[in-house]
């Protein structure tokens, strides 16, 4: 494993020339300053800079994901560099370039909402979903040999050379240096990469230059932080209260959706809106009338599913204000390692119920054999003791739900648990309950 990983570090300190083929090298969040990705509304790219950073350890120039772009984490996907604008792989067969951003396919729910935020406040908007963020992996390694931003060239689906950037270690390790321990390390990364924050305007239905509210960026924060901040605080003539709209799906105790919603604006209550819950499929699953309050939480009786979406209507349901992010099914968060094993489990949604997923490396031939008395117990509480499953199964019994990615064998079970808040699948190998070898983190209230 040491010798693997010195071969990447050894590609990756490449004379500059031979690794980034005539890419220009960011160094600093000052270089960011001078170029146009992202830096204005609806643009996303700074905010899936900042993101995918927080997800990067760097040491030295060593680049150590806590993702897997092969295991298609965060909406990650494999593509062919074409045109020749990344340079070319070393070895085909062990690495690739992987890409993220592109909110409009289901594979971006994972992604924070603050992310997603400004593209689904701007329907129609041609420069909402044009950032990209590429990855290029290393050969037999974990490690990513590089980072790079760039952008669609509008109305196609090549990236424009022109605007592509090799992301450097020392502007990473900023980046995550400057966020640290920050509950505004979005807002500020924004003002040091040099964001336009005057660019965000809006319709008519979403402007009000007299508003009381802050400008914040709502989206990833929870409905309470949201609502106490947002209160009372001052807002330039150039934003509009809409920004600081919360739009959200959570989990009851019964496996059902419950819709949020909070900083609805006055300008629009007074008018008279609807929440509206609405499928993956487009179609309107219930609506009700906010009666002039601001926030709030509404328990459905709609089952918890993936790609369902809250937004606000006009009172006849004519007209959609503001959409919120639509729901991912593992409650934005990737699979955890199986340790000792190349192989992840993740938790997950179908009809309300607890589900789990197990990603088994393609390389990882005998694992039922390896794994042949391991099991995956569900609890209702991460709290619970491992003897207090609410129910289990074998993880040779899962069945087999996808083997198209290039890395993973995906196998799935769907149990008879609700998915509720604090929910949580463990992994363990043997028929004890002392041989935990993974758990997911506590579904989110």
């Amino acid at each position: 494993m040491e010798r693997k990983a010195l071969l990447c570090i050894f590609f990756l300190l490449l004379p500059l020339a031979l690794v980034s083929a005539g890419i220009p090298v960011l160094n600093s969040i000052n270089d960011l300053r001078n170029i146009e990705f992202g830096h204005r509304f609806p643009r996303h790219g700074l905010m899936l800079l900042h993101f995918i950073s927080g997800c990067l350890d760097v040491d030295n120039d060593a680049l150590i994901p806590t993702f897997s772009p092969e295991r298609r984490d965060w909406g990650f996907h494999e593509f062919y560099s074409n045109k020749g604008v990344f340079p070319p792989l070393q070895d085909k067969n062990t690495q690739g370039y992987y890409a993220v951003g592109n909110i409009s396919t289901p594979t971006a729910y994972p992604l924070y909402p603050y992310v997603t935020h400004d593209y689904y406040l701007t329907p129609g908007n041609l420069e909402r979903n044009m950032d990209r963020l590429v990855v290029r992996t290393c050969p037999n390694s974990p490690l990513l040999e590089a980072v790079y931003i760039t952008q669609q060239n509008q109305g196609s689906s090549e990236y424009d050379a022109s605007n592509t950037y090799q992301i450097s270690p020392a502007l990473l390790r900023e980046i995550r240096t400057l966020s640290q321990n920050r509950v505004d390390s979005v807002d500020v990364f924004l003002y040091a990469a040099g964001y336009n924050v005057d660019s965000r305007t809006f319709t008519w239905n979403c402007y009000a230059p007299d508003s009381t509210y802050t400008v914040e960026d709502a989206g990833r924060m929870t409905l309470n932080e949201s609502t106490a901040i947002m209160k009372g605080a001052v807002v330039n003539d150039h934003h509009t209260e809409c920004y600081a709209v919360v739009l959200q799906v959570k989990s009851t105790e019964s496996g059902y959706a419950r819709l949020g919603w909070a900083n609805i604006p006055d300008s629009l209550l007074d008018v008279g809106v609807m929440l509206a819950l609405f499928n993956n499929d487009g179609k309107n699953l219930l609506s009700r009338s906010l009666d002039k309050r601001s926030y709030g939480t509404y328990d459905s009786n709609q089952y918890l599913n993936r790609g369902l979406q809250v937004k606000l209507l006009s009172k006849d349901g004519s007209n959609i204000f503001i959409s919120g992010p639509q729901y991912d099914d593992a409650d934005r968060k990737i699979p955890v390692g199986i340790e000792g094993y190349d192989a992840s489990l993740q938790l997950y949604t179908k009809d309300g119920y607890a589900c789990a997923r197990l990603f088994i490396s393609k390389t990882f031939t005998d694992w039922k054999t390896d794994l042949r008395n391991s099991w995956v117990g569900f609890y209702s509480n991460h709290n619970d003791a491992s003897n207090s499953y609410s129910t289990y199964q074998n993880a040779v019994k899962f069945t087999k739900q996808d083997d198209t990615n290039i890395k993973y064998v995906i196998y799935s079970y769907v149990s008879s648990l609700s998915i509720q808040p604090g929910a949580q699948a463990r992994f363990f190998l043997t028929k004890t309950y002392n041989n935990i070898l993974a758990k997911t983190k506590p579904w989110e209230r």
